[in-house]
């Protein structure tokens, strides 16, 4: 499968204010990629920056892309290893868009072989749940936002914590309180807290799980 041409693409979706312990995205900042091959099969990928995390922005991840495109031209897709480590020898890092690249990878080589992706990479079909995420703000606020979900079908909540971890309790206290006993949660800190404030909220959040 000789890649003829990458397209790149950039969206940006507005959102709330959606705080972690690190800071605060205003934009879902993605980015999207169409390897086109010389067969006619396109492998389509997706990535999304969150600076504050990877050091990654969408912008950083557009002009990656326009050198991995640039790297990529007439090359063999189906060569999944040899394209993926052209883009590692290439720069040591941006782990962000390069998971676009291998995503597209990817989808050719199960369009290629006429199989849905999962099954592709071995996988069965099975039901997978997932959450909604309440971002960092003050407990009563969070609470409503959990209930709102709650009312809206939500059976997993995620919430984002890491900042004081007094204030951190009390906000897992408030949601619980809110959602009751039914509703899963998930917490996630993201890097905010140090190793005794962890082990001290951690042990008292048991209360609530």
């Amino acid at each position: 499968m000789r890649i003829l041409k990458t397209r790149i693409y950039k969206l940006s979706i507005p959102m709330h204010p959606f705080r972690i312990a690190t800071g605060t995205m205003y934009h879902a900042q993605n980015l999207f990629i169409r390897v086109e091959t010389a067969g006619g099969l396109t492998g389509v990928g997706e990535c999304s920056a969150f600076p504050m995390i990877v050091g990654e922005t969408q912008a950083t991840c557009y002009e990656m892309a326009k050198d991995f495109a640039r790297l990529w031209k007439d090359q063999d897709a189906s060569d999944i290893h040899g394209r993926l480590k052209e883009l590692d020898d290439f720069t040591a890092f941006n782990a962000t868009v390069k998971s676009a690249f291998d995503m597209a990878l990817y989808d050719l080589a199960a369009k290629k072989a006429g199989l849905p992706l999962y099954k592709f990479l071995g996988g069965n079909k099975k039901p997978l749940e997932t959450d909604l995420t309440i971002g960092i703000g003050d407990p009563e606020t969070m609470a409503a936002t959990a209930l709102e979900f709650k009312n809206k079908g939500v059976r997993i909540i995620k919430i984002k914590l890491g900042k004081d971890g007094t204030t951190d309790l009390l906000r897992v206290q408030k949601i619980r309180e809110a959602v009751g006993d039914s509703i899963q949660l998930r917490i996630d800190a993201n890097q905010g807290w140090d190793f005794e404030t962890a082990k001290e909220v951690l042990v008292k959040m048991g209360t609530y799980r």
